[in-house]
């Protein structure tokens, strides 16, 4: 069996606090992208994990090892599996290229053999293994709360140009949570649902925001470079996405979106013309 596993972006990002447990409860809306790995699983004789990217483990560090595990471990099946993750998404990026494929993984095996899970499993499974997976899961525009797992559907974003850049640095997300200071309330971020719920879809894009960049810019000052250089490109915003270092803009215009795409491609392999989504 083989499936599509697609990246998101965050279009807004808030963190509110610190929790007791260490992890830090976040607000924010994420959307899904068309930029996607394909994942295949089939039955084995052994558990193995392959791919064509040198840049991701194979072992119990990839989530897909770990949502394997974690789903065994509760459905106490002896079968094995050949996983193969063909990459595209850039790795460390920001846009759940690891998580995105440990939630499809938990849907492929979920079907194969027939343990008839309701999204309310999978996401459970999920939230053990990742924050971000339980919104793979569902993969719709959403307001994201909690660590990211609590989740408020929203209508569907218009069909959106989008383009990424990855300039391949590496980001540590709990460096960047460690040196942020949280906002403390979710004012701005729940104005901004507003909004958008009142389809004000100009002026949404206008006002998104992503506090992670201050501290991410400061280790990685390249992601503002970025994002000045889209805005030369006539892009309508640019943002970091999660805890970075990947850059979006959101172009109207075709043509600017693509003289956009052939300065930074020229610059960074992981440049990519996309679109927005649901599952």
């Amino acid at each position: 069996m083989k499936k599509k596993s697609y990246a998101k972006i965050n279009l807004t990002l808030d963190v509110i606090e610190k929790r007791q447990d260490g992890y830090h409860n976040i607000d924010g809306i994420m959307q899904m992208i068309d930029l996607y790995d394909e994942v295949e699983v089939k039955i084995s004789d052994e558990f193995k994990i392959t791919s064509n990217s040198k840049d991701i483990p194979l072992d119990e560090n990839n989530l897909v090892y770990k949502a394997y595990l974690a789903m065994k471990d509760k459905y106490k099946f002896r079968e094995n599996f050949l996983i193969h993750i063909e990459k595209n998404i850039p790795v460390s990026a920001g846009i759940a290229g690891g998580s995105t494929n440990s939630a499809v993984v938990i849907e492929m095996i979920d079907e194969i053999l027939g343990l008839n899970m309701s999204l309310e499993d999978r996401k459970k499974i999920g939230r053990s293994i990742g924050a971000d997976i339980p919104y793979l899961l569902v993969g719709k525009t959403a307001r994201t709360r909690g660590i990211g797992d609590e989740l408020e559907i929203l209508d569907r974003l218009p069909e959106t140009n989008i383009l990424i850049v990855n300039n391949g640095v590496e980001i540590s997300t709990p460096y960047i949570y460690s040196n942020i200071v949280p906002t403390g309330n979710s004012d701005r971020a729940e104005k901004l649902v507003s909004i958008y719920k009142n389809k004000n879809y100009d002026e949404f894009i206008d006002n998104l925001y992503n506090v992670m960049e201050e501290v991410s810019i400061s280790y990685c000052p390249e992601i503002q470079e970025i994002k000045d250089k889209m805005y030369e490109f006539n892009c309508v915003k640019s943002l970091m996405s999660g805890s970075g270092p990947t850059v979006f803009g959101i172009y109207k215009n075709d043509k600017d979106i693509e003289n956009a795409y052939n300065y930074f491609k020229k610059l960074y392999k992981n440049t990519f013309k996309v679109k927005t989504m649901e599952r």
